[in-house]
């Protein structure tokens, strides 16, 4: 059964959507988008919830993580610190007669969710003891060092990439199994083109392509390119925000999940040989 206290914060979640489908002002709306944005460029092994949570409580937040967590790498939490409240999943062992009724010809989870409960995670800043290595994904100013990581992602998820000098009017597209990028563009823009068009790679050429509006694919696209370089210190410019985009809470809500899960793919793709930023990821629920 869910708390009291999940349930306030589920509560807060919905109303920040709601707040985000009402708002009037383009810009205004445009920026509190990006921002959600940024945090996902942070929070990405994070579940969508629990990114929204730590940005509506600390938004400043660089790297969040459990008390004991922390401990074992070597800090400790301040005393009187303030946690930020997300939610952790509980579960449970299927009954037989549940394991029985979910059996099939492939393997299944022996366990069940049965609802959330919350517990707390604290920013570093919070935090103090022993330096941490410092994370090693920061890209240059123009993003030398990110294209090739780019470039890797795309191969590891099994996506061809072509590099054209004409393109016509389009800086690059997707194809499904491969994409094409405009060789003449400058390194940041490729940067950007490139995790834009993973995106819909992802997203967008399995079938789902029909199901939403090009407006809604190109947003989910760009918005996804725009964490992506987030990630790597490189904020990208756009208007193809939520500025000209008249959704609904619901379409909202669901867009932002299917972005949260193509910044995670793509980064995952691209940080695979990096240790330290997943030791000091706690829990995605």
């Amino acid at each position: 059964m869910q708390s009291d206290k999940s349930k306030a914060l589920i509560d807060s979640i919905t109303d920040s959507i709601n707040t985000l489908a009402t708002m009037t002002d383009a810009t205004a709306k445009s920026d509190l988008f990006k921002t959600w944005l940024r945090a996902v460029s942070r929070f990405h092994h994070y579940s969508f919830n629990n990114q929204l949570l730590v940005l509506l409580q600390r938004p400043q937040a660089e790297r969040v993580a459990g008390f004991h967590t922390w401990k074992s790498l070597g800090r400790n939490v301040k005393k009187g610190a303030k946690g930020i409240a997300i939610l952790a999943p509980c579960v449970r062992k299927l009954t037989a007669e549940e394991a029985a009724q979910r059996r099939t010809a492939e393997r299944v989870s022996a366990m069940k969710l049965c609802g959330f409960r919350v517990t707390h995670v604290f920013d570093i800043a919070d935090t103090e003891g022993k330096d941490l290595p410092e994370l090693e994904y920061r890209a240059e100013a123009g993003g030398e060092t990110l294209l090739p990581r780019l470039e890797s992602a795309a191969a590891a998820m099994g996506i061809a990439l072509e590099y054209r000098a004409e393109t016509g009017s389009a800086n690059g597209w997707s194809e499904g199994g491969k994409v094409v990028v405009n060789a003449t563009m400058s390194t940041t823009a490729k940067c950007g083109t490139l995790a834009h068009e993973l995106a819909h790679e992802f997203l967008h050429q399995h079938g789902h392509k029909a199901e939403k509006t090009k407006e809604q694919r190109e947003l989910e696209a760009e918005a996804t390119s725009f964490a992506v370089l987030a990630h790597f210190g490189i904020e990208q410019h756009s208007d193809r925000y939520l500025a000209s985009w008249d959704a609904t809470a619901e379409s909202i809500t669901a867009s932002l999940h299917t972005i949260r899960d193509a910044v995670h793919s793509i980064l995952g793709a691209m940080d695979s040989g990096s240790q330290t930023e997943a030791e000091i990821e706690e829990i995605a629920a």
